[in-house]
């Protein structure tokens, strides 16, 4: 799985906390090199990311790492693909899996979706 809520909770906490920021077009929260996971955010209405970003530096204390870089997605080298969800507004988060010997198959990346998640290409 990818980290949850009961081990840090990031996918479902990143689902959570966009609804408590407005953002604007893009951002991510990079967890590697120390998780093969990546979480951005793309085609919000306002450009701030105040929620996002603190939680991913609050992350990169940890061991499951984090880097927050607003104006920028996460990148599509050795990504299997990624667990998307649309938000009201129609803006997507989704949370990107790499090959890794975390994630060795796109089938066991694919298994970190939530069920209101669709699971996506690299894009």
């Amino acid at each position: 799985m990818g980290i949850h809520l009961g081990n840090l909770g990031l996918s479902a906490f990143f689902v959570a906390t966009i609804f408590a920021g407005c953002g604007g077009g893009s951002a991510r929260c990079d967890l590697r090199p120390n998780t093969p996971q990546c979480t951005d955010w793309r085609g919000q209405i306002a450009p701030v990311w105040v929620t996002q970003e603190a939680v991913c530096k609050t992350l990169g204390t940890t061991s499951a790492g984090g880097t927050f870089a607003a104006g920028a997605t996460c990148p599509v080298e050795e990504m299997w693909g990624g667990c998307q969800a649309t938000q009201g507004d129609g803006s997507k988060q989704t949370n990107w899996y790499y090959k890794s010997q975390k994630y060795p198959t796109e089938a066991e990346a694919q298994k970190s979706c939530d069920n209101q998640m669709t699971w996506v290409p690299p894009q």
